[in-house]
């Protein structure tokens, strides 16, 4: 069983590996078209510029995210030794797998189904740090956690109100959701 678990260990990073893609990827893609600005359009919004190839391979960054926190997924609930059909672990798969989904359903193409799948990937996240942190059990890290969601919700809160969903915006929550990764999986996944 130990070596099992060893093995698993590949999977540990895969999270951190993914958004360092997703950024880095779609940073590039960004730098490619000249009338994408992040601060008038999302990461999304991006694929309304691109022609049918390379909207191909910018869809397959969405999925290929969604791929990597998958198997960083797996590891989780075996550290854990969580079952599929647990509550906290269907949340955390629907919020990794709308992310893939994104991908599927570009926004200028698919507006309210990618607005109804935003809306799903951040309640069921959200609600996944929560609930992942309280696994944990460490009053620091709960409350760290619920501080950050607090920050979050005031992050979307402010971009609600103003109208100014765009790349900067969700490079921030990103930013934020980056951070809490690296503290759980530098803290909590630990042999």
């Amino acid at each position: 069983m130990e070596e099992k678990r060893d093995r698993l260990q590949i999977f540990r990073y895969n999270a951190i590996l993914s958004i360092l893609f997703f950024f880095l990827s779609t940073f590039y893609i960004g730098t490619q078209i000249k009338n994408f600005d992040p601060a008038r359009f999302t990461i999304s919004q991006m694929s309304r510029f691109l022609t049918p190839e390379k909207l191909s391979y910018f869809n397959a960054i969405f999925f290929i995210k969604s791929f990597m926190d998958l198997s960083f997924t797996f590891f989780v609930f075996k550290f854990f030794k969580l079952k599929l059909y647990f509550p906290i672990s269907l949340i955390w798969l629907v919020a990794v797998l709308s992310f893939g989904l994104l991908g599927f359903f570009p926004t200028h193409l698919y507006h309210n189904i990618h607005l109804s799948i935003v809306i799903v990937m951040f309640f069921t996240w959200t609600l996944s740090e929560h609930l992942f942190a309280n696994l944990t059990k460490n009053e620091g890290f709960i409350y760290f956690t619920n501080n950050l969601i607090f920050i979050q919700m005031v992050i979307i809160f402010f971009f609600v109100v103003t109208k100014n969903f765009n790349a900067i915006f969700e490079s921030i929550y990103l930013f934020a959701v980056f951070i809490w990764i690296i503290i759980f999986i530098g803290k909590f996944l630990r042999k």
